[in-house]
């Protein structure tokens, strides 16, 4: 089978970073648009995994399991902390947090998984690692308290979405992306409707508006974009496809200019730059090193 293009990991930035668009508009509590998103999404997928992937849900080991369980836990807390912060603090400043999340997978894979990281990939993330401080350092504003709070919580969601992401590199070695999301989806909705029910945050009534909303979230930013990632895990490194998802912070920030009128500050301009340049190149050069290797 041939090894599918890894611009598919921009695409696929692209639909997640709608996701905080769609989230502004709500207004429905974090915890019960999360819920809703992995809902649908779950809804939405049934049939087509069942359809394709019936047989191999039988066959799958107590250990991957467990690891795909364990990665449906990390999804929901990032969920959770993440689209509070959404409601919380800038969509600047929640996107470019949430989005330091190589860092930790670069960390979780040497240290897990004894993944190499060459000195051209811990290049490309110091590039957009500083790109994004370059946009934080012009994006904060409003209430000091609640910015803080937000700030917290989307760096806590870049700590949980790490732990998903190098779960999902190593599951998706033996399990199909078809299986590895539903089981995964399965657990975060799971969790994210428990955590409502013990905060007392109700599920319903809402007003059709926001069940369109959460489709919206589902089918774009779920389905288009988180199940993207996982189908590319199996064919990339976490550590590169994390990296990647640095560009969310630009897409997010030029659709708040637009929606909210959010309008982008010069640091924005700079980092946004500086992102995009590193993400090139730890595509670029290691890719080309993959190619060297295997000729």
């Amino acid at each position: 089978m041939k090894k599918p293009s890894k611009y598919l990991i921009i695409a696929g930035t692209f639909f997640t970073s709608l996701s905080s668009i769609i989230i502004r508009f709500s207004q429905a509590p974090a915890l019960a648009i999360a819920a809703y998103r992995m809902l649908f999404t779950c809804l939405m997928l049934s049939l087509p995994v069942y359809i394709k992937n019936k047989n191999e849900f039988k066959e799958i080991n107590k250990k991957d399991f467990a690891m795909c369980v364990i990665s449906g836990v990390f999804l929901a807390l990032h969920f959770a902390s993440w689209i509070q912060s959404i409601q919380m603090t800038t969509i600047a400043n929640s996107t470019i947090l949430v989005s330091s999340s190589p860092v930790f997978v670069a960390l979780m894979n040497y240290f897990l998984l004894k993944e190499k990281i060459t000195g051209k990939m811990a290049a490309g993330i110091a590039m957009s690692l500083i790109g994004t401080v370059i946009i934080g350092t012009g994006s904060s504003r409003g209430s000091e308290t609640g910015m803080m709070v937000g700030n917290v919580l989307a760096f806590l969601g870049a700590v949980s979405v790490a732990g998903y992401f190098v779960i999902g590199g190593f599951v998706r070695r033996t399990v199909s992306a078809g299986v590895y999301v539903y089981i995964v989806y399965s657990v975060s909705a799971l969790v994210l409707v428990a955590m409502c029910l013990f905060a007392g945050i109700p599920l319903f009534p809402y007003p059709p508006r926001e069940f369109i909303l959460f489709f919206l979230l589902s089918f774009f930013s779920s389905i288009l974009g988180h199940t993207t990632f996982n189908y590319l895990m199996k064919y990339y490194s976490s550590t590169l496809i994390s990296v990647a998802t640095l560009i969310e912070p630009i897409f997010a920030s030029l659709m708040a200019l637009v929606a909210f009128r959010e309008i982008p500050s010069l640091y924005t301009i700079i980092g946004g730059i500086i992102i995009i340049s590193g993400i090139y190149f730890c595509l670029i050069k290691k890719d080309a090193a993959r190619e060297e290797q295997h000729p």
